[in-house]
């Protein structure tokens, strides 16, 4: 069963995120902190767990209103290969749409990953959110 959960960011409440249930190990969140859409993924994103962070983002997507989408994943403790795939449709779907992809708190496994498949250089990322924050 699906629960729909906000997450509040600095400003407004939104509850626009889904988690696969009380046993989850993956969520995906939306909050926006000041005009900025920030989308935090948590937990494990493998191919089981993509279809939560496909459903956020698409919703993030639908009610951007500024030319930058956040994404932090500095929760993130795993990311498989169709995570990758996962944000690689997701900067893909920016650049169809004029919107500026910024990845945050990049760490860990994913980071590895990245690095050994040259991505880091296809993405934009910063350190951490506030670093994110004070360019979009």
């Amino acid at each position: 069963m699906r629960k729909l959960q906000g997450w509040e960011g600095q400003g407004r409440k939104l509850d626009t995120s889904i988690e696969d249930g009380p046993e989850s190990a993956f969520t995906a969140t939306s909050g926006l902190h000041g005009t900025t859409l920030v989308v935090r993924a948590s937990g494990e994103l493998d191919y089981c767990h993509t279809s939560v962070l496909r459903a956020e983002l698409g919703r993030a997507w639908e009610g951007l209103r500024s030319p930058t989408l956040i994404l932090d994943l500095s929760a993130l403790t795993f990311c498989d290969s169709s995570g990758i795939g996962e944000l690689l449709q997701a900067r893909h779907h920016g650049l169809e749409e004029g919107v500026r992809l910024i990845l945050t708190g990049v760490q860990g496994n994913l980071a590895r990953r990245l690095n050994l498949a040259g991505l880091t250089q296809v993405f934009e990322v910063f350190p951490s959110l506030t670093e994110a924050l004070e360019v979009a």
